[in-house]
């Protein structure tokens, strides 16, 4: 149903980053998701878990806060699922953030994930899941985008 589902903490990367790739994309004729129609709350909607399912690849904009939303962890781990299960292609963009950091929850962005575990009520297999999910994603080829600058980030 949709080519690319974006995944994103808009507050860090709407205005500058993602407004502008959703626009290429579209240009290019591109079918791309993203939550800009979906109502925000507690529970990740079930509309948003579809399209997730029904994308052939999947950008995940990892910014320092990223890991500090709710809703963005639950759309990781179904991202991640749909990746090992389905054959989700999943592209990680480190906006800002450095890949090691994503990997090993370390520096800002560990301090916003352990922030959000602190503030809501997580079991200890959600936060395990989270954990293992950022480790896994921090360790896919993908982009980083520092400074305004691109380097294209291969792990091996």
């Amino acid at each position: 149903m949709y080519d690319v589902f974006l995944s994103f903490r808009g507050d860090d990367s709407r205005a500058k980053f993602i407004s502008h790739l959703y626009s290429t994309l579209q240009n290019a004729g591109i079918y791309a998701f993203r939550d800009a129609e979906i109502q925000r709350g507690d529970r990740i909607s079930i509309s948003l878990l579809q399209a997730i399912g029904r994308s052939r690849i999947s950008i995940v904009v990892l910014s320092i806060n990223y890991a500090n939303s709710r809703w963005c962890m639950l759309e990781l781990e179904k991202i991640m699922e749909s990746g090992r299960s389905s054959g989700l292609v999943v592209v990680p963009v480190f906006y800002e953030v450095d890949p090691s950091e994503v990997r090993h929850q370390a520096g800002q962005f560990g301090k916003a994930l352990e922030d959000l575990i602190s503030k809501i009520s997580v079991d200890e297999s959600t936060k395990s899941n989270w954990k293992r999910e950022l480790f896994n994603i921090g360790g896919i080829a993908g982009f980083v985008l520092l400074d305004s600058r691109l380097f294209i980030y291969l792990f091996s």
